[in-house]
C-alpha cells in the first residue's frame, strides 16, 4: 500500500590525526621544520533520525455527536454510509462521547448498517452474524454490522470460548495462542471478544471471536509488551518489519501484559508505526487525524493508555491518553490501512 523506510541511526566514527614514532634509545626524533601538526578531522554529527515522506492517504473523517437512541443514530450513521463514511469507534472528551467516521475519499464505497440484538445467547449470537455475513454484513462491533452495498463480499464467523478460572484470573495465553493458530490455519483472524451471561458458578462467559472472508491464512506471535513508549515502538516495528500487525494486548495479571502479533501468511507486507499523544478535546483529535493522513500515517487505536507517561492531579495519577498511527507497504487485504477491530486492545 504505502512504501515506508526504515530509518537506522548511523553513528559516524571519526579519524585520529598526526602520527607517532620510534627510534633508536637516546636518539629523540627531530620534527622536520616547516611540517604543521595536522588536525584530527572533525567528527560528523549523529544525524537526526526523520519521518519516512509518505504519500498522502485519501482519507477524511468526521466526528458525529453522540445519539443514546439507536433508531436515530442508525439513521444518522445510514445518512453518513450514503457519502461513503463508515463506524470506526466511539471516542470520549471530557465526558462527550462522539462517533468517529472514516472515507477513503478516492472510493465509491456506500455503507449500511445494522444493529444486533440485545442479550443474545452465544448460539443467536453466532447464527445471526452467520446470516448476516452471507449478505455480504461484517462485525464491526460487538454490536454493529456493516456492509458495503458497492462492493460484492462476503464473512463467515466462528467462536470458541474463552474461559477464565475466576474473573481475574485467565487460562494460559500460551493456550489462547494455540487457539489463535488453530483459527488463523483455517482462515480466522481473531477480531475480539464477546461476553454473554455468566457461568452458573460466576465466571465470565467470553467468547473470542473470528472472521473468515477467505483467501488469506494468519499467524499469531506473542511477546511481552515492551515497558515504555519507545521500546513498544521499537517492539511494534521490529515486528511490522517482519510483516506482523499489531492485534491486541492481554493482561493475564496486574502489572503483566502480552502484545500478540498476526501475520497473513500469503504475504511479506511491512508495517510501520508512531505514538502520539491525545489531544483533549474533538476538535484537535480531527485536526491530528487529518494531519496524520496527509502525512501517510492511517489511524490505528484511540485511547490507548501508555502506562509510562502519567499526568498528576489532586490526589490521582493517571496514564497519558496516546493514539497510534500505522503505515503498511507491499500489503493488501484485511490487514492494511485503517484497521480497527472493535476489541483490539483487548483485556483477556
Amino acid at each position: 500500500m504505502l512504501s515506508v523506510a526504515l530509518l537506522v541511526a548511523l553513528t559516524a566514527c571519526g579519524g585520529g590525526g598526526g602520527g607517532g614514532g620510534g627510534g633508536a634509545a637516546g636518539f629523540p626524533i627531530v620534527p622536520v621544520a616547516g611540517t604543521p601538526n595536522t588536525p584530527p578531522p572533525a567528527t560528523n554529527p549523529e544525524p537526526v533520525p526523520q519521518d519516512p515522506v509518505l504519500p498522502a492517504l485519501s482519507l477524511d473523517f468526521e466526528l458525529l455527536t453522540n445519539e443514546f437512541d439507536p433508531v436515530k443514530l442508525l439513521a444518522a450513521l445510514d445518512a453518513e454510509g450514503s457519502r461513503g463514511f463508515r463506524w470506526v469507534v466511539s471516542p470520549n472528551f471530557k465526558n462527550e462521547p462522539r462517533h468517529l467516521l472514516s472515507k477513503d475519499s478516492k472510493a465509491t464505497d456506500k455503507y449500511i448498517n445494522e444493529f444486533l440484538g440485545l442479550g443474545l445467547s452465544e448460539g443467536d449470537f453466532l447464527t445471526q452474524i452467520n446470516a448476516r455475513g452471507a449478505q455480504g454484513f461484517r462485525l464491526a462491533t460487538d454490536g454493529l454490522l456493516l456492509r458495503n452495498s458497492s462492493a460484492s463480499a462476503w464473512y463467515s464467523y466462528a467462536m470458541e470460548a474463552t474461559l477464565r478460572r475466576s474473573n481475574t484470573d485467565p487460562e494460559s495465553l500460551d493456550g489462547l495462542l494455540a487457539q489463535l493458530n488453530a483459527q488463523g490455519a483455517k482462515g480466522g483472524r481473531y477480531i475480539g471478544e464477546a461476553y454473554f451471561a455468566p457461568f452458573p458458578d460466576g465466571r465470565y462467559n467470553i467468547h473470542s471471536v473470528y472472521e473468515n472472508a477467505g483467501g488469506a491464512l494468519f499467524q499469531y506471535e506473542m511477546l511481552p509488551r515492551a515497558g515504555k513508549d519507545a521500546d513498544f515502538i521499537a517492539q511494534l516495528n521490529a515486528q511490522g518489519a517482519k510483516g506482523f500487525r499489531f492485534n491486541f494486548i492481554a493482561y493475564p495479571k496486574s502489572g503483566e501484559a502480552k502484545a500478540f502479533y498476526v501475520k497473513d501468511k500469503a504475504q511479506a507486507p511491512k508495517f510501520t508505526y508512531w505514538i502520539v499523544d491525545r489531544p483533549a478535546d474533538a476538535s484537535g483529535f480531527l485536526a491530528q487525524l487529518k494531519d496524520n493522513a496527509s502525512r501517510g500515517r492511517a489511524f490505528f487505536i484511540d485511547n490507548y493508555a501508555s502506562g509510562t507517561d502519567r499526568v498528576s492531579g489532586p490526589g490521582s495519577s493517571e496514564p497519558v491518553q496516546k493514539v497510534i498511527y500505522s503505515a503498511s507497504e507491499q500489503c493488501k487485504g484485511v490487514l492494511c490501512g485503517d484497521l480497527y477491530s472493535f476489541s483490539i486492545m483487548s483485556g483477556y
